[in-house]
């Protein structure tokens, strides 16, 4: 229903021009009326009238200024004044006003169907193409997404010469500066923890994945999310805090669990040279290619414990308990696939997880200890030492992180 909004200071006239036409079936509605300009001006301002009729002489203020600050309040709304003044000046003024008709009183019932007719005929062929300027906005903005994918996909797996990228990048506008962090993953439609019988669509669910990715960093300075290849998703990032986007990388992937039930494959790394982007991407493309080769069991069992390695009691019994297999089976999988015990699994983790923490100077040693499952800071110094031949605090120092 198109809206209507009648201001006139006569109730006898407002009532008239109620009850002239048969509104809703016209496609009408009177939504309003206004006995002076000011409570007009203030009507129209919460309603949001398709058409107005307005009175000239009105108090406090009158039609023509009315309409004059429409202008600016209400820029398409149409105006139909019914005034008892003839004289040429108003009619003048109206027309500069663009007002889009103008009767006199006492008005025709003929003369204002047709003076509305023609404005619902205009309001009619503003919403077609308004509703279609919004479709080719769309559908532009769609295609240019789209794009943007193909290119940088072709980019990263090197399938652009290099006069091919400079050609192409700066249309764009993805300004990377400094560091760029390149994120890689892979959905694992038929391995879920939580539901281990659930299976996607494989385009449904890169579509999903997708999304979720894109919502959780436009907080971040530039970044892409694009698919490469099948069932690939890589992430192009701006660093500016690099705990900061570790932390968006974790929540990612547990709002990805949570949410769609799906175990995802990560690998990441941070590159110097945004050139070098496509180097990092292929050894990204082979750590993801050793890791699905893995049999589903010892998938989960790695996500599990990437994501419980700071608890301090976590157990081989506990994990097998929640892969429903046997603590034995479970450990000959860990060795025959990985070539490494549960326990030396768990620490390899943590270790990661430590180095992670180191980059941010303002944590104590002790509580990264804590963070990574290690009660004991002496135990956990000794364990890091054993595994990168420096302890933490040497290694924080060289800044190797």
């Amino acid at each position: 229903m198109w809206k209507l909004l009648i201001a006139d200071d006569e109730p006898r006239i407002r009532n008239g021009l109620r009850k002239t036409l048969p509104w809703s079936e016209m496609g009408i509605e009177v939504v309003a009326e206004a006995e002076n300009g000011k409570e007009a001006l203030e009507a129209a301002a919460l309603i949001c009238p398709d058409l107005m009729f307005v009175d000239i002489n009105m108090p406090f203020m009158n039609g023509l200024e009315l309409i004059e600050k429409l202008q600016a309040q209400n820029p398409d709304c149409l105006v139909i004044v019914i005034s008892g003044h003839d004289e040429f000046a108003y009619a003048q003024q109206a027309v500069r006003l663009n007002v889009f008709d103008y009767l006199l009183k006492p008005v025709q019932k003929t003369e204002l169907n047709a003076a509305v007719n023609k404005a619902l005929e205009v309001l009619m062929k503003d919403r077609v193409e308004l509703k279609h300027t919004q479709w080719m906005n769309h559908k532009l903005e769609f295609n240019a997404l789209t794009m943007r994918e193909e290119f940088l996909s072709k980019w990263i797996t090197g399938r652009l010469t290099k006069e091919q990228f400079e050609e192409e990048w700066p249309f764009f506008q993805l300004h990377f500066h400094g560091q760029t962090s390149l994120l890689l993953l892979k959905p694992l439609s038929k391995v879920s923890v939580s539901a281990p019988n659930k299976i996607w669509d494989p385009s449904l669910l890169e579509f999903a994945i997708k999304n979720i990715l894109n919502e959780m960093l436009p907080q971040l300075p530039v970044s892409a999310v694009f698919s490469v290849g099948k069932g690939r998703i890589a992430a192009l990032t701006q660093i500016s805090k690099l705990t900061v986007l570790r932390a968006i990388y974790q929540d990612f992937e547990r709002t990805v669990m949570n949410y769609l039930g799906v175990s995802l494959l990560l690998s990441h790394a941070v590159v110097e040279q945004f050139e070098q982007v496509p180097e990092s991407y292929e050894q990204l493309h082979q750590e993801l290619l050793r890791e699905s080769v893995l049999t589903p069991i010892v998938m989960m069992t790695k996500k599990y414990l990437e994501t419980y390695y700071y608890k301090e009691d976590l157990s081989l019994s506990e994990v097998a308990d929640q892969m429903n297999v046997n603590a034995t089976y479970l450990s000959k999988l860990l060795k025959r696939d990985l070539g490494k015990s549960f326990v030396d699994c768990l620490t390899d983790i943590r270790i990661k997880k430590a180095i992670q923490h180191l980059n941010d100077p303002t944590s104590k040693i002790y509580e990264i200890a804590q963070k990574v499952g290690y009660q004991s800071q002496h135990y956990f110094s000794h364990t890091f030492k054993k595994m990168t031949g420096v302890s933490p605090l040497e290694y924080r120092k060289r800044g190797e992180y």
